[in-house]
């Protein structure tokens, strides 16, 4: 069933009454600036999405982001019913301050490239000009609804959440109709590409299974669920470093609510219980993460010709993917990809016990991943010219 205008007003006025913004009982305010809604600071139009736990499917709102740091009061705006807004103030965010920075980041940073492009903006490779530093920064279109809480997402875990595997955050600005988030630079490109052009070797295999392992470990141990771990999102370094990246799908869990039900992710790596509409938890990482080790064997998630609800049917009635020739794999490996594999989210290892595979503990150093790296640039960069 879905959710209610009411039980949507409701929930944000019970937020905004529990932490403090408003008397239990009194009524949301309306628009910042209008005669009913009382003085308010200046604001920053951006949209996002609301975190109420009752959201199946996320209410569409418009946030005035306040540049007040006594407060931090989120307003929401819904677009559907312009008549009726409310606030929620969310306190921890009080505390760790504003979830974008004041400034003007083309002051700071100086482009010098596109490195991608996508349905959600583009991606530059920039330099602070104080100081040489490379960066990525990623420009996100706040007009497109898809990206709304996507944006919130992606700074909340990056910002709080610091490991060697997974990638850093820099820092994030509002820039007219867009967020910028600026990022550790990973000058080797996806793992996506690495696949793309060449053959990966089992040591090399393991190598990347034992970085992103390491890096979903450290997260599952935060309660937080990546939900769309893919090759195209697992970033590398010409010196071998491999990082998790993206983290706008990701879901915190907590003792409230510690599973899941929303059908994110990206098909061809999703687990069944996320197709059969199951409570979920960490251990969708790992059937993502065994989809990726059978890309990095044979080139290509599986079921990568078939419709997306073919491959729906197929991972939902039971059926594990099967490796095209097995034989040619070693016993390790095969039993390392069964593990991440098992249908049954309880059978199913964790990122913790995975490390300690044999697959994994023979894995080669990850300077070995160099030159795949290199070829693999030199490979596309042949094709540009």
């Amino acid at each position: 069933m879905g959710t209610t205008e009411e039980e949507v007003h409701d929930d944000l006025a019970a937020c905004a009454a529990e932490s403090g913004a408003l008397p239990r009982g009194s009524p949301l305010g309306l628009v910042p600036g209008s005669s009913a809604g009382g003085n308010f600071p200046a604001a920053t139009s951006a949209p996002v999405s609301s975190f109420s736990p009752r959201f199946q499917e996320p209410a569409v709102l418009h946030a005035l982001l306040l540049h007040n740091h006594s407060l931090n009061i989120i307003y929401y705006y819904d677009m559907y019913l312009p008549w009726r807004s409310s606030f929620m103030l969310c306190s921890e965010e009080r505390e760790r301050g504003m979830l974008v920075s004041e400034g003007d980041p083309e002051a700071k940073y100086t482009e010098l490239e596109t490195i991608g492009k996508g349905g959600f903006g583009t991606v530059c490779m920039a330099v602070e000009t104080a100081t040489g530093e490379e960066v990525a920064i990623k420009k996100i279109s706040l007009l497109q609804e898809s990206s709304n809480e996507l944006c919130v997402n992606e700074i909340q875990v990056m910002r709080h959440h610091k490991n060697g595997n997974l990638v850093n955050y820099v820092d994030s600005y509002l820039v007219d109709e867009e967020l910028w988030l600026v990022m550790e630079y990973m000058d080797g490109g996806s793992l996506h590409d690495v696949i793309r052009e060449t053959r990966m070797a089992e040591g090399e295999i393991a190598a990347v299974s034992r970085e992103c392992l390491q890096g979903l470990d450290f997260l599952h141990s935060k309660q937080v669920i990546h939900r769309d771990i893919k090759s195209h999102n697992i970033l590398l370094g010409l010196d071998g470093s491999v990082k998790l990246a993206d983290f706008g799908l990701a879901a915190q869990l907590t003792a409230e609510r510690s599973k899941r039900r929303s059908a994110v992710g990206t098909t061809y790596w999703m687990a069944p219980e996320i197709f059969t509409s199951k409570p979920y938890g960490p251990k969708v990482d790992i059937w993502s993460f065994g989809i990726v080790g059978m890309e990095m064997v044979e080139g290509a998630p599986p079921y990568l010709m078939k419709t997306s609800r073919t491959v729906r049917q197929l991972i939902s009635s039971g059926g594990t993917p099967k490796l095209q020739n097995p034989r040619q794999q070693s016993a390790w490996l095969r039993d390392f990809l069964r593990c991440c594999l098992e249908t049954d989210e309880d059978r199913r290892w964790s990122a913790q016990e995975l490390l300690q595979h044999p697959f994994v503990t023979s894995a080669k150093p990850t300077s070995s991943l160099t030159p795949l790296i290199v070829a693999a640039q030199q490979f596309m960069a042949d094709r540009r010219y």
